[in-house]
């Protein structure tokens, strides 16, 4: 691929790149390939029959030597009596082959009348022939070789003495003793000596059918792969001049047929986005083109000009929908705006409030939503809550939202308790309904003072509680129907308590029923999960782990709903600290154990504290600092503060610790079994179990990322 685009190229680059080229450059690469398989394919044949007609002469040669030797002399008995010496000689023996010991043991066998009579008629036929060479041997399979018997050669360098062995091939040896069908068998090889050569032989057979020895004949294959340099260079100089002519026809072709038309279109198309830049509103750029083809390119051209005419007609339209979708757009804007600003929005909602925290959040589906949530000081002393769910989306379900709010709150604020709070709301809707709208809606009024949360549902999801030393749970209240559904209707009551440190979640079925894409929905048990993840965090810290579980879960599937939640954390009213209060804070260190207990008794002396009541309380500080310094900040460190109170009145003292650190409650594990022998108790665990036996009051809370443990002691 070029690295430039077509307009970056200069006039020879877009040559380069032009189709015309590259139609020419396709068809030499494709007539080179096409004539290279079948150089290949031919040169193959060429080959195979050239070496078959040098095999079969040699087959010939080979075959109408061994008709003459059965005529004229029987070569069995001097085959036989070779391989007998040969076979007589140990291995070490057989290394010396060519020397004058070894020659030895097969003396006098070329002076016998048939080893003569042999070699005369095979050097009859040698020299009519076009062959290397004509020879009687034997395969010997056990050592690889092949061992001669008689040579028609007449160099006396070269000739092979009967007895004389060479190693060979162990396919050619193979190809040999067991391929005998009809008689005629021939292997290929090649060596450094002979280069590439075909040995023919026949077999010589004893009265059994024994193979004693064969006539061989070796023909050069050289001849084969000059004739196939000829073919090849003929070959290649006809494919040159014919791929040539077929490339030119063919680029002459294409740039008639293909080439000229494309950039007839491509011009025009030019002529045309540059006659939209400069206003001229002419239609006709493609319709004028003269493409007659009868192809796709022709079509191409049919298919632009109806495009160019389409085109004009859809701008004309565009500039009117782009206007009114503007207005729009602006107004949409405008309503998410104000829906957003009807919403409690600015955090946190009362900063001067230290006895609860809330935070809620509200993602619409659309660009404005159909859920609300709504948190209200109705006194100083409670806390009106709302979660609610208009039934469908868009601008219709934001407006009834936005009337269901107001109603809610409005008479929330005279004092209505939540179930006539909704039966009022209800009632006033279903008067003018005409839409047939309606609204799920949970209400609760939290007595900031007792703890006590008195709530109603029409129609609307379970709220979900965490106890001060629990875990988030479904509440399974009593549904109403919904709000908008039918006038009349009844709502029940119920109370919850919430003790200091409890966290109420509120959402609408956006949150439950969000899917992903695989049709699959979150559910209340990933939600309630979610929130788990995050129970000691704040409202804020557990609806964005919320938040963000919906949003893994989901991945790329369209929001469906909206998605609303509201989180209060009912802290409470801090106790007032009692008379003769007294503080200090140091590193929750194992070393520190002294200081805070000569704190502790120093206050503990002012009072006149019984000395057992003393030794006490020392034996509960060092227990309880001890597993602040171990598992607070462990591997780390922290400060740890320790408050000593006293109460004159009953008399008592009461000890806070107080640390920064990961959430511990050494008052969760059971107590020990005492009544078992040492060696059967679990070890751990007696020291918290005397502080709760020895102390008056025992008591554990997480609260505000703290750690906060106290200890009474009445003296």
């Amino acid at each position: 691929m070029p690295e430039k685009s077509v307009r970056e190229m200069n006039r020879l680059e877009r040559q380069h790149y032009s189709l015309a080229a590259r139609t020419f450059r396709s068809t030499i690469i494709g007539a080179i390939i096409l004539g290279f398989v079948a150089l290949v394919i031919g040169l193959g044949l060429f080959a195979y029959v050239l070496a078959n007609s040098y095999i079969d002469d040699a087959y010939d040669l080979t075959r109408n030597t061994e008709v003459i030797l059965e005529k004229v002399v029987d070569i069995r008995p001097l085959a036989e009596e070779v391989m007998t010496r040969y076979n007589s000689m140990t291995d070490e023996e057989r290394a010396g082959v060519g020397s004058g010991e070894y020659r030895a043991r097969f003396f006098g066998l070329i002076e016998r009348p048939d080893y003569a009579n042999a070699v005369g008629v095979m050097r009859i036929f040698l020299d009519s022939s076009d062959v290397e060479g004509v020879y009687i041997a034997m395969y010997d399979e056990k050592n690889g070789a092949v061992v001669f018997i008689a040579d028609a050669d007449y160099d006396p360098d070269t000739n092979r003495q009967p007895g004389t062995w060479e190693a060979v091939d162990e396919k050619e040896i193979k190809t040999f003793l067991s391929d005998t069908s009809g008689d005629f068998v021939y292997s290929i090889d090649h060596n450094e000596e002979y280069g590439w050569t075909a040995t023919s032989g026949v077999p010589i057979k004893n009265e059994a059918g024994e193979i004693v020895a064969f006539i061989l004949s070796d023909v050069s294959l050289a001849n084969v792969a000059n004739g196939m340099k000829s073919f090849l260079v003929l070959y290649s100089v006809s494919m040159f001049i014919l791929v040539n002519i077929v490339a030119i026809f063919m680029a002459r072709h294409m740039k008639k047929k293909l080439v000229k038309p494309i950039n007839d279109i491509a011009e025009a198309a030019e002529r045309y986005v540059a006659d939209r830049k400069n206003g001229v509103t002419e239609s006709d750029h493609f319709s004028k083109l003269d493409i007659s083809t009868g192809d796709e390119v022709e079509n191409l051209a049919l298919i632009m000009a109806d495009m160019e005419r389409d085109l004009t007609e859809y701008e004309e339209n565009l500039t009117a929908v782009t206007a009114e979708k503007e207005r729009v757009g602006a107004e949409l804007s405008l309503a998410t705006r104000i829906q957003a600003d009807m919403l409690p929005n600015i955090f946190p909602a009362f900063p001067e409030r230290p006895d609860f925290d809330v935070y809620a959040s509200m993602n619409p589906a659309k660009e404005v939503g159909g859920d609300f949530y709504d948190f209200f000081l109705i006194d100083e002393e409670h806390l009106g809550l709302v979660i609610a769910d208009v039934s469908g989306k868009g601008v219709p379900a934001a407006l009834f939202m936005m009337v269901s709010k107001i109603l809610v709150q409005n008479y929330a604020m005279m004092g209505k308790s939540p179930s006539e709070v909704l039966e009022t709301v209800n009632a006033q809707i279903c008067s003018n309904n005409r839409e047939e709208m309606f609204v799920t809606v949970w209400f609760g009024v939290l007595d900031l003072t007792s703890g006590i949360l008195t709530a109603a549902n029409a129609g609307h999801e379970y709220p979900v509680l965490k106890k001060p030393d629990g875990d988030f749970e479904l509440i399974k209240d009593r549904h109403g129907f919904v709000i908008g559904g039918m006038d009349g209707v009844k709502y029940k009551e119920y109370e919850l308590k919430m003790d200091p440190g409890a966290k109420l979640f509120l959402y609408t079925d956006g949150v439950a029923e969000a899917t992903n894409s695989s049709e699959e929905l979150f559910g209340t048990e990933r939600m309630v999960e979610a929130l788990r993840s995050a129970e000691n965090g704040t409202p804020a810290d557990i609806l964005e782990a919320v938040d963000k579980a919906v949003e893994i879960f989901v991945g790329d599937a369209p929001q469906f709903d909206d998605l609303t939640m509201l989180c209060v954390h009912y802290i409470g009213k801090e106790p007032e600290k009692m008379k003769n209060t007294s503080e200090m804070t140091v590193e929750a260190t194992v070393a520190n154990i002294p200081a805070v207990t000569d704190f502790v008794n120093a206050e503990l002396e002012k009072i006149d504290c019984p000395m057992k009541a003393q030794m006490q309380i020392d034996v509960a500080i060092d227990e309880l600092f001890g597993n602040i310094a171990q598992y607070a900040y462990n591997p780390e460190t922290g400060p740890a503060t320790v408050r000593v109170e006293v109460d004159e009145a009953t008399p008592a003292v009461v000890i806070t610790f107080i640390d920064n650190g990961k959430p511990y409650d050494p008052l969760a594990a059971d107590d020990p079994d005492t009544t078992l022998s040492a060696e059967e108790r679990q070890i751990g665990g007696l020291g918290v179990f005397l502080v709760k036996k020895t102390m008056d009051d025992v008591s554990y809370e997480y609260r505000e990322g703290k750690n906060i443990l106290k200890i009474k002691k009445n003296i």
